[in-house]
């Protein structure tokens, strides 16, 4: 989307903020996990950073070259157009724009939020220098 639209677009963005995970740190944390002894259910939340899509779209657009780099937020239904438009089905578009939309109301950070955890040692900027590197290929 970038490349051909010069933007990050989903019916979430601006403020919103997302959970974002490195596989290096689930590598850690599931690491960490196995080597404890460890009785019933466990619930961790593995998380390496947590910005605004405003802030995720202004690092990965000032690694890429194109510093002016926005997220527009699209309504539902632009979402679900876009998503058929490059082959997905009505089904599996409608399931991602159900997912977009919990995420824009925050309803996916709720649990999140009440039981935040200790952030792991990749950062967006880390990130967006392996990005860069990939994109400009």
């Amino acid at each position: 989307m970038i490349k051909h639209a010069d933007f990050i677009g989903a019916n979430y963005g601006g403020d919103d903020k997302l959970v974002l995970v490195s596989p290096n740190d689930i590598a850690e944390a599931v690491a960490d996990e196995i080597t404890k002894p460890s009785t019933g259910i466990k619930v961790r939340y593995v998380a390496s950073d947590d910005r605004s899509c405003t802030e995720i779209a202004k690092v990965l657009g000032e690694a890429i070259g194109k510093p002016a780099l926005q997220w527009k937020t699209l309504s539902n239904e632009q979402m679900q157009n876009g998503l058929e438009a490059n082959g997905f089905s009505k089904t599996l578009a409608s399931v991602f724009v159900e997912l977009g939309e919990a995420a824009h109301k925050g309803l996916l950070r709720e649990d999140y939020n009440l039981h935040p955890p200790q952030m792991g040692k990749v950062k967006l900027e880390d990130f967006a220098k392996e990005f860069a590197s990939v994109y400009n290929q």
